[in-house]
């Protein structure tokens, strides 16, 4: 159970609970005081509202009714000036005498009916004609109010349902007129009414004061705590993190021997103990590689030795013993012998200069890797005979191991060139850039297709491993007939 809690989530929630707990409490605090004095004030004079204009009408308005024009008088008199404490049978108090009189008077209309709903008086008054007819609420108003007065009919008691909102804000009742609550409904009084939204309340200092405090205590009190306690909850984890970091970039360069260790069980834990397992990993593998990179150098050198030194060599023993044989008999074909004999030797004392040369990656002691190419360039072709052309755009040195690796490559694009290629021309161009170097080996000999023809039997795959070692690629272009095209491309960025 306690393990789970060990989990970087819990700890990230549990400490950042705290931190905004004073601030939430606050605005709960506050949230909750505000909604709840709007909610209980305003209902309550909402209900005042309704409770004491209704009032108002149930106290007089069904005792007229047997004196229509008194009625008239009245509604006239309510109409224009609104009600007075004489107009209720228990005169309200001074304070509730007000929420009586938001009726809407002198602006909207009043009107009287029936339980039939037939008209028995209005005010301002209306055509004589229109009295004792069915009242037609469409033509009074332009809005829905028949479901109020459904509602009225059936003697309803429910505020909510007795009124409706109407387009100018006001609020649309029709309540039912009773005598006393066991009588049936004797009218139905239609009215518009502006009940009360907010009202101050009397203890406004206190109010005040009290908000003004949350306020104080969510802006300057609640967010320094909350940056104090994250950063000493947060200082610990950043440690972790910045170890783990820094052990990724020292791997980067090729440093294994950077292990960050974290013994504990959340997440972070789990990752640090992850990444050193795959760097032991990633350590073996690329020693495997490095091995296997030695293990194809010595066996192209082996090959290498085989089809020229060897070869060369075995020819010229013949020659050798040829001309040993007429040395006696026929000296003049003893010395064409030697003399063939001692052009073997020539041809394998180059080939041994060229094979050395491969070996020796000293030549880019002491030089930049343009004039180590351009040198290695000269020596290729007078060996060879293969005419050669270098450019080199953006010179400037660069680390030695990316140095090493296109010099391999140039070395091992040449070698396979005087091989395989018979080519008449060859154009070396390397070009630096801010972030990338880039080696092109192009040739015009016979080319091959590198869909049928192995990459090993061109020595591709040491140098596709040479530029992997330091972030780079190789890419071959060949077309039989028209000459083959070597890439080598190295990210600087990765290097840096």
């Amino acid at each position: 159970m306690f393990n789970f809690f060990r989990r970087l989530q819990w700890k990230l929630s549990i400490s950042y609970a705290f931190a905004t707990a004073g601030a939430v409490i606050a605005l709960a605090a506050l949230a909750i005081a505000v909604i709840l004095y709007l909610d209980e004030s305003s209902s309550s004079r909402v209900y005042n509202s309704f409770y004491w204009s209704k009032t108002g009408f149930q106290d007089n308005v069904p005792y007229l009714l047997d004196d229509p024009q008194a009625l008239q008088l009245w509604l006239e008199r309510v109409q224009r000036d609104g009600f007075t404490s004489a107009d209720f049978q228990f005169p309200p108090s001074r304070e509730t005498l007000p929420y009586a009189n938001t009726l809407a008077f002198q602006t909207h209309p009043i009107y009287v009916l029936d339980p039939q709903l037939n008209l028995l008086a209005a005010a301002p008054a209306v055509d004589a004609s229109l009295l004792n007819q069915p009242f037609k609420p469409r033509s009074m108003f332009d809005f829905n109010m028949e479901f109020i007065l459904e509602a009225a009919q059936v003697g309803d008691k429910n505020y909510s349902a007795q009124s409706v909102l109407a387009p100018d804000g006001s609020r649309l009742v029709a309540f039912p007129l009773r005598k006393s609550d066991d009588d049936p409904v004797s009218a139905i009084v239609i009215y518009s009414l502006y009940p009360p939204t907010f009202a101050a309340p009397e203890n406004l200092a206190l109010y005040s004061s009290f908000f003004l405090l949350l306020l104080f205590m969510l802006l300057f009190v609640s967010p320094p705590l909350g940056m104090v306690f994250g950063w000493l909850v947060s200082r610990g984890l950043r440690k972790r993190l910045t170890n783990l970091s820094s052990a990724a970039q020292a791997w980067s360069k090729g440093d294994f021997s950077a292990a960050p260790r974290d013994t504990s069980g959340d997440e972070i834990g789990s990752l640090t103990r992850n990444l050193n397992h795959m760097a032991e990993q990633l350590q073996s593998l690329l020693h495997t590689q490095d091995a296997l990179v030695r293990v194809e150098e010595r066996n192209r050198l082996a090959r290498d030795l085989h089809d020229t030194v060897k070869q060369q060599t075995y020819a010229a023993r013949m020659q050798l013993s040829a001309a040993k044989n007429l040395l006696t008999s026929d000296p003049s074909a003893a010395a064409e012998h030697l003399e063939s004999a001692l052009q073997l030797n020539r041809e394998t004392q180059q080939e041994l200069k060229l094979i050395i040369d491969e070996l020796r990656p000293a030549a880019l002691q002491d030089k930049g890797l343009a004039q180590a190419l351009r040198e290695y360039a000269e020596r290729w072709q007078e060996n060879s005979g293969i005419s050669v052309t270098v450019s080199v755009s953006g010179e400037r040195s660069l680390p030695l191991e990316v140095e090493q690796a296109l010099y391999r490559v140039l070395q091992e694009a040449l070698s396979n060139i005087a091989r395989h290629a018979e080519a008449e021309t060859v154009g070396i161009s390397l070009s630096i850039d801010s972030d990338k170097a880039s080696l092109i080996v192009a040739d015009n000999g016979r080319g091959f297709d590198p869909n049928a023809v192995s990459p090993a039997s061109y020595g591709l795959t040491s140098m596709k491993a040479r530029l992997s070692e330091v972030g780079g690629a190789l890419e071959v272009t060949s077309t039989p007939t028209l000459g083959t095209t070597l890439t080598a491309r190295v990210n600087l960025d990765a290097k840096n």
